[in-house]
C-alpha cells in the first residue's frame, strides 16, 4: 500500500511542482553526493531536487557536443539532461547548487553554467574532513548559500525553520537507518532494489510526504513475518554513485541467486547513519554533520582508511560474504582505490568483484556472466 502511495505522489509530483512555481514557490536542484544540505533550501521555502537521474546511454550521448569522453558517465548523464530536456525535473529549476568534490561535478557545474539559463551556485567542498579550518571554510560557503537562498525566494531563513528542516529530515534519515537495519535479519523483508529506489524517492518526494511512507514501511517490515531463512550469498556493494534509473546491477545479482543487503555508496544513496545536531549555531550544526560526522567520500584527503574500517564494520554486522565493487568509468579516485580495498578483504577472505559501467547495453552480458561466476564463488564460501 505504501508503494501505490508513493508510485502515485512521484507520478502526480512535476504537475504540483509546477503549480508551486505558478504561485511563486522557487526549486532548487542541486547534484548528488550528501554535501548540500536540504534543510538551507527547505527552510528557504524553496523546494529541493536532487539531480540523480543516469543509467541511460542516450543522455551520456547526448553530453557528446560539450563534453569529452573521459568525463563520468553519471556526469555526462547530468549534461546530457539538460541537453535533451525529456526530465521534467531539470527543466523546472530556479537554481543548481552544485558541490565542487570531485572534478568531474566540478566540470558539469560549469557546463550547466555556460549553456544553461539558470544561475549555478558553486558549493565549495574541502577536500579535507577532519580540519579546523576546512570545517571554517565550510562554514563560510553554507552562509554563503543561505544568503543566495534568500535572495533567491525572498524569505528569511531563520534559526526557527533551519530547525524545523533539521528535525525533519533528520526523521528521514532515522527511518532509512531503521530499514536498513532490518536488512541483517537472515531473511530480510525488503530487497536492495526496492531500497535504492526508496532513496531515490526521497530526493525527489515532498519530505513530509516522505516520512510518512517510510514511517509506515518500516513499522510493516518492523511487525512483519521474517519467513524461513534461505541461505543465500549476502552481498556488500560498495561504490561512487548508483543513480536513478540505474537498476541493471541490483537485477543482475538478484537474478544470480545473490542478496545485496547493504551498501556504501557516495552519490544516490542518502546518508542516513547520523543525525544533524539540532541545538546551538545551526549553520554550525549543517557544516560538521555534512562534513565530519559522515562518512568521507573517495575525493577527500585521508579518507581511505575511515571509509574501509566502515565497509568492514558492515561486513560484521550485516554479515556479508562477499563486496561487490561497482564503479563508473573514468573514476579515478575509486578506481585507485579498488586495489586497496581488494587487498585488504582477501585478508579476511572476504572476495571482491570490480565492476565498471559506461551505462551501455553492450556491458550488461558481460556483467551477467561476471555476477553469476562471482555469486557461485561465494556461495561455494558459505557453504
Amino acid at each position: 500500500m505504501e508503494e501505490d502511495h508513493l508510485a502515485t505522489h512521484l507520478k502526480d509530483r512535476p504537475a504540483h511542482l509546477e503549480e508551486a512555481k505558478k504561485s511563486g514557490v522557487k526549486i532548487v536542484g542541486y547534484f548528488p553526493g550528501s554535501y548540500v544540505p536540504e534543510e538551507l533550501i527547505y527552510a528557504s521555502g524553496a523546494i529541493p531536487l536532487c539531480l540523480v537521474d543516469g543509467g541511460s546511454s542516450l543522455s551520456v550521448e547526448a553530453a557528446s557536443s560539450v563534453l569529452p569522453r573521459i568525463a563520468c558517465p553519471f556526469v555526462r548523464a547530468q549534461a546530457g539532461e539538460m541537453i535533451l530536456k525529456r526530465n521534467p525535473y531539470y527543466g523546472m529549476l530556479d537554481m543548481v547548487v552544485a558541490p565542487i568534490t570531485c572534478q568531474h561535478l566540478k566540470k558539469v557545474a560549469e557546463i550547466w553554467d555556460y549553456f544553461g539559463d539558470i544561475e549555478v551556485f558553486k558549493l565549495g567542498i574541502p577536500h579535507r574532513y577532519d580540519g579546523a579550518l576546512e570545517l571554517d571554510y565550510f562554514i563560510t560557503k553554507l552562509n554563503a548559500l543561505k544568503e543566495r537562498l534568500q535572495t533567491l525566494t525572498g524569505n528569511e531563513i531563520t534559526g526557527d525553520k533551519i530547525g524545523g528542516a533539521i528535525e525533519l529530515y533528520n526523521r528521514m534519515r532515522e527511518l532509512f537507518k531503521k530499514i536498513s537495519l532490518t536488512r541483517r535479519s537472515s531473511s530480510p523483508s525488503i530487497s536492495a532494489l526496492d531500497f535504492v529506489r526508496l532513496n531515490h524517492a526521497s530526493f525527489h518526494a515532498d519530505p513530509n510526504f516522505m516520512v510518512d511512507v517510510l514511517d509506515s514501511l518500516y513499522q510493516k517490515l518492523n511487525k512483519g513475518d521474517q519467513g524461513s531463512a534461505v541461505e543465500v550469498p549476502r552481498l556488500l556493494l560498495v561504490g561512487p554513485n548508483i543513480a536513478n534509473g540505474d537498476y541493471g546491477i541490483l537485477e543482475l545479482v538478484e537474478s544470480a541467486g545473490g542478496e545485496i543487503v547493504v551498501e556504501e555508496v557516495c552519490e544516490g544513496i542518502r546518508y542516513y547513519w547520523q543525525s544533524i545536531e539540532n541545538k546551538g549555531d545551526l549553520i554550525r550544526s549543517l557544516a560538521r554533520g555534512y562534513l565530519q560526522e559522515r562518512l568521507p567520500c573517495a575525493f577527500m584527503r585521508y579518507s581511505s582508511k575511515k571509509r574501509l574500517d566502515f565497509a568492514l564494520k558492515l561486513i560484521k554486522d550485516f554479515n556479508v560474504s562477499g563486496v561487490i565493487w561497482y564503479e563508473l568509468l573514468y573514476c579515478e579516485t575509486y578506481d585507485s582505490e579498488s586495489y586497496i580495498f581488494a587487498q585488504k578483504l582477501n585478508e579476511y577472505n572476504i572476495p571482491m568483484l570490480k565492476l565498471e559501467s559506461e551505462y551501455s547495453a553492450a556491458s550488461v552480458g558481460q556483467f551477467k556472466i561476471r555476477i553469476d561466476a562471482f555469486i557461485e564463488l561465494v556461495r561455494g564460501g558459505v557453504e
